[in-house]
């Protein structure tokens, strides 16, 4: 699979992913989420040859906001910084379609 930064991808179905936090400190946090079917991210990165996932981010960014961050995390507006998924090459090709 030729994944590259930029590439748009929709969802098949609800897949789960690995939503992950950014902070202003050294810290990332996360959990696991359910990206919705119909939904479209951008891949964010060139993943290096050995890669097995890869960084993206919902076109939808903000009104999935909710779904993706807890309500604690997204409280914290002084430290919180956003958020991006990490999807797996085989849930990308297996589980969206190119768009």
């Amino acid at each position: 699979m030729n994944v590259k930064k930029g590439q748009r991808y929709r969802a098949k179905c609800d897949v789960p992913v690995r939503c992950l936090t950014s902070w202003a400190a050294p810290y990332t946090g996360g959990d696991k989420r359910i990206f919705p079917k119909g939904e479209t991210l951008v891949i964010a990165n060139d993943p290096p040859p050995e890669a097995t996932a890869v960084y993206a981010d919902p076109v939808n960014y903000r009104s999935l906001h909710s779904a993706m961050v807890p309500m604690r995390d997204r409280l914290q507006f002084w430290v919180y910084r956003g958020y991006y998924l990490c999807i797996t090459l085989f849930q990308l090709e297996s589980e969206f379609e190119s768009v």
